[in-house]
């Protein structure tokens, strides 16, 4: 099996799809501009919440941490947390600190306790707005001193870019002065495709690029190898439509494309905004952008693993999480993103430096 609801420790949840910035390398938008079409807005109801905590007695803790949204902007973000600490779980949440007023943070923060996380994602006091678009620095400064003047734990992450490299060590001086606990310097996996990104506005112009950082030591070490990859894959799949799907099935992946599910290991699972149960976050992904794979990989089930309609041992027990998922690692029909994730390229091995403050 992939995983019981006895075995889980850590929960990834994303309880809204809305979000008010727009990130360039966020699937949730065309390279920074219009909205990607067919998506929607979701988000957890009240009812909702109890059903995401009832059931897994072991967890331990709970990200909230949206792939295509922003937790702040969830409307019962406030009994979410409630529930996930009822449970007696630490909490984490990840966000770009832009949103809600000083009073709103102040009654977060006093929901909290220093065993609990709060991640600002910022990328400079100048440039924070060339990737965080439509996020306010000010704001996000003044919301992250009300964190570290409270007992919650706090900690900033920079993704470094070449637009803003020269201000990691200012950044760093920043976050001591404030009282941040901990510094987290990010290479970024999302040059996978080329070394250089264009932004677009709402009418598809190009505004800027975002492009590795001129310091080779802060380029993800895997970027090539993940570039070649795709090219591979791509061949892969081409090879794929040539198949029958018998054939396809049948085939063993080479050794050095074994699958070591970074989730799996970790004893965590991920619940998109619709309550979809997912195996994790980059599979969520991976769905939420093309709806469907073909050649042959492994089809999750959509609308058959929702916690709106199964709970947790049910949800689990499907043949997808009981029997397909893991053999499939060894197969051709194994998902693409598990090999660009987990398998010859280890996405998020090397990625944070962790600086304590």
């Amino acid at each position: 099996m992939y995983i019981t609801p006895e075995t889980i420790e850590e929960l990834h949840v994303e309880t809204t799809n809305k979000c008010n910035a727009a990130c360039p390398m966020c699937d949730r938008n065309i390279h920074g501009g219009p909205d990607r079409p067919g998506r929607g807005l979701s988000e957890w109801t009240l009812e909702d919440i109890d059903k995401v905590f009832t059931g897994l007695p072991n967890l331990k803790f709970v990200y909230f941490c949206g792939t295509h949204g922003e937790p702040l902007s969830s409307k019962y973000i406030f009994e979410a947390i409630h529930a996930a600490k009822k449970t007696g779980a630490r909490i984490e949440m990840f966000t770009n600190g832009s949103l809600k007023t000083v009073d709103w943070w102040k009654r977060l923060v006093g929901i909290l306790d220093n065993h609990d996380r709060i991640t600002f994602g910022v990328d400079g006091l100048e440039t924070n707005h060339l990737y965080r678009q439509n996020t306010d620095i000010n704001k996000i400064l003044e919301r992250m001193q009300i964190c570290c003047d409270a007992e919650v734990n706090v900690r900033w992450d920079f993704l470094v870019f070449k637009h803003n490299e020269y201000e990691m060590e200012t950044c760093k001086e920043k976050a001591k002065q404030m009282g941040v606990s901990y510094f987290r310097f990010r290479r970024t996996a999302r040059f996978d495709k080329a070394d250089s990104f264009p932004v677009f506005d709402k009418n598809f112009k190009v505004t800027h690029y975002l492009e590795q950082p001129d310091n080779e030591e802060w380029r993800h070490p895997e970027t090539k190898d993940m570039q070649l990859m795709l090219e591979e894959l791509t061949l892969v799949g081409k090879r794929g439509l040539n198949m029958t799907d018998f054939e396809w099935r049948d085939m063993s992946l080479p050794d050095n494309w074994k699958i070591n599910c970074m989730y799996q290991e970790a004893k965590k699972i991920y619940v998109n905004n619709r309550l979809e149960v997912f195996p994790c976050c980059y599979i969520s992904d991976e769905y939420e952008t093309y709806k469907t794979l073909a050649n042959g990989q492994l089809v999750y089930p959509m609308g058959e693993l929702t916690l709106r309609d199964k709970n947790w041992q049910e949800i689990l027990d499907h043949k997808y999480f009981a029997e397909e998922l893991v053999n499939s690692w060894d197969k051709q029909n194994v998902p693409l993103r598990c090999i660009r994730t987990c398998s010859k390229v280890k996405r998020e091995e090397g990625q944070n430096v962790l600086v304590k403050i």
